[in-house]
């Protein structure tokens, strides 16, 4: 009897332990979230369904109801939102972190961050990928050299150094470069960098001599060099019955470019709390009327955007504490007190002016010439006029700036180009007419425009692009544009600077007609191109015969011909009549030719 009643139970496990895997076959994994809640039971991950539905198989057998949630949450690492995954914020050993929006936002950049591991690069990804939360300096439990999905940290002083120079790490999250940066900021007792060229602050520490009227009235503000660093204190030892200890200097914008203004920067760092602002040099300015301001703490490097200020006399004042108030508490007199002071200023405020280089092509200096489109791309990105005008803001231009194509954009309305003569080419708005099969290499069109030539001349020629800032492919064809044939191109040439800059020579014939063919090449970042000069030049070549008094190969017997026979007079190198001598008989023959070559 014991031994039927044994064999019975155990034919009753087997069939549930098949039961149980026919339902986990049938429900993991199924359609819906491991963490929501739903029916019939299952989930979407394999891994994570069968895990939970061995832990409790109701959640298979029934619904997916908040227990079968919960052990999902705790249970599956590797899942994305799952807690068991741990914070994106942070490198794990398995796959996947605990926020599903930011997990699959990393894994569609780098899908290894959910099949093997999230390691510090998926930790890196989430600092850009994942929209964080802004928080408040010292008002979380965070440490500042932990990452997290809040802004901010808990250490205050060291949360505003960091957020000073990357607004982002209260903006938004408080990621993994967050961290390196409070690594490197926040350590106590530091000194700002002195340049080896900077002058040291008039008055000691605990002195009151260069402040005439904020705190003290008897002080002279010191006089503070355009471009030239100040090292001074802030200091104040408790014992001190002085008052707060705030500095001023005056400073002169000179305007030599004479366009009446100048453009001024803020550059400061300080080891304790504390803030400088540029004032009117009008009696005792009230800091509210400060025209720019800017604040460091921990010795962290701090400017203020480079703005335009009329020409003239300023202050600058300098303070502890927080900006606008005086103060910063009692500072001992050492090196823990010192902050570094310099005002830049440059010229060419105008950065928008019909005398600037060219809007679609790189420079160093900020701004371009046409002014309605300079004026729309500093707008959008500022560093255009401040800074340079560097390939993205070229690129900037030829996208907002250009509307319509170039007259030259199809092969029938191919500008002439003369022997000796450079083009200045703009590929912005243009299209891509004739679709060539892959040449020269990787040379292929992203898109181009059309200049033609007829040969006034027998032998090579050679035309390029040399010194072009973007990556660019020619070709030249015989024929029509209806069936051109290819003659030669270049992609990349080495004998030519610039960036993937292009020359090619050609074969002529008098009186042949050829198509250049210039533009952008596919699959670079700038594929709209901008300016770029094309050059058509002389290899080796003789004039036609019935235009030999064209001696400069420009296809016209002008003035230009005339000056190089009177400087070849009575010698045999301008000689055209075959007599051996330049004479009256070879002027009478230019004179003749004048005009068009035939």
């Amino acid at each position: 009897m014991i031994a039927s009643r044994l064999h019975l139970l155990n034919l009753l496990i087997a069939s549930a332990s098949i039961a149980l895997g026919a339902s986990l076959n049938a429900q993991c994994p199924s359609a819906l979230s491991c963490l929501v809640v739903h029916s019939p039971g299952g989930c979407d991950n394999l891994s994570c369904c069968t895990l939970v539905c061995t832990l409790d198989p109701t959640c298979c057998i029934n619904s997916w109801d908040s227990s079968c949630v919960n052990l999902a949450n705790q249970s599956c690492a590797g899942y994305c939102g799952a807690a068991a995954s741990g914070s994106c914020y942070g490198s794990h050993a398995n796959p996947s972190c605990d926020t599903a929006a930011c997990c699959n936002a990393v894994c569609a950049i780098d899908p290894y961050c959910c099949n093997v591991t999230w390691d510090i690069t998926c930790v890196q990804y989430a600092g850009f990928a994942c929209a964080g939360t802004p928080g408040i300096c010292g008002q979380t439990a965070d440490s500042c050299f932990t990452p997290h999905q809040q802004g901010a940290c808990s250490n205050t002083a060291c949360c505003q150094a960091v957020c000073s120079v990357d607004p982002s790490c209260c903006e938004q999250s408080w990621d993994i470069l967050c961290v390196y940066a409070a690594e490197q900021v926040c350590v106590p007792g530091c000194v700002p960098v002195a340049e080896s060229t900077a002058v040291t602050e008039v008055e000691g520490c605990d002195e009151r001599v260069n402040d005439p009227c904020y705190i003290t009235t008897t002080g002279t503000a010191q006089v503070l060099t355009p471009n030239l660093q100040l090292v001074g204190t802030l200091g104040r030892p408790p014992s001190s019955l002085n008052g707060v200890d705030v500095d001023v200097y005056r400073i002169t914008i000179a305007d030599p470019d004479g366009d009446g203004s100048a453009k001024v920067a803020i550059n400061f760092a300080s080891s304790p709390p504390a803030w400088a602002a540029l004032l009117p040099a009008v009696g005792c300015a009230p800091i509210s009327s400060s025209l720019s301001h800017i604040a460091s703490n921990l010795c962290v490097d701090a400017a203020t955007t480079p703005t335009c200020i009329p020409a003239g006399e300023y202050r600058v004042v300098v303070s502890g504490g927080t900006y606008p108030t005086f103060g910063g508490g009692n500072l001992a007199c050492n090196d823990g007190n010192q902050y570094t002071l310099k005002i830049t200023v440059a010229q060419a405020c105008n950065a928008c002016s019909p005398t600037a280089p060219s809007c679609f092509s790189p420079h160093q200096s900020g701004g371009c010439n046409l002014i309605s489109c300079c004026t729309a791309v500093c707008g959008a990105d500022p560093f255009c006029c401040d800074g340079a005008w560097d390939a993205g803001c070229a690129a900037a231009a030829a996208n907002t700036c250009v509307t319509v194509a170039p007259a030259n954009d199809t092969c029938v309305n191919a500008i002439e180009m003369t022997l000796g003569s450079e083009q200045l080419v703009n590929t912005a708005r243009s299209s891509l007419e004739i679709a060539q099969p892959i040449i020269c290499g990787s040379g292929v069109f992203d898109r181009d425009v059309w200049y033609f030539h007829t040969a006034r001349t027998t032998g090579t020629l050679e035309l390029s692009t040399c010194g072009s800032w973007f990556n660019t492919v020619l070709a030249v064809y015989e024929g029509t544009c209806a069936s051109p044939t290819l003659v030669n191109c270049n992609d990349d040439s080495t004998q030519c600077s610039g960036t993937g800059a292009s020359r090619v020579n050609f074969p002529v014939q008098c009186g042949a007609r050829y198509l250049f063919r210039v533009g952008p090449k596919a699959g670079k970042t700038i594929n709209q191109g901008g300016e770029v000069i094309l050059r058509l030049t002389d290899v080796q070549s003789v004039s036609c015969l019935q235009c030999s008094a064209d001696f400069n190969h420009t296809g016209i017997v002008d003035a230009q011909d005339l000056a190089v026979l009177l400087n070849g007079w009575g010698t045999a190198s301008t000689d055209l009549t075959g007599d051996g001598n330049t004479n009256a008989q070879d002027l009478a023959f230019v004179l003749n030719a004048w005009g068009p070559c035939p």
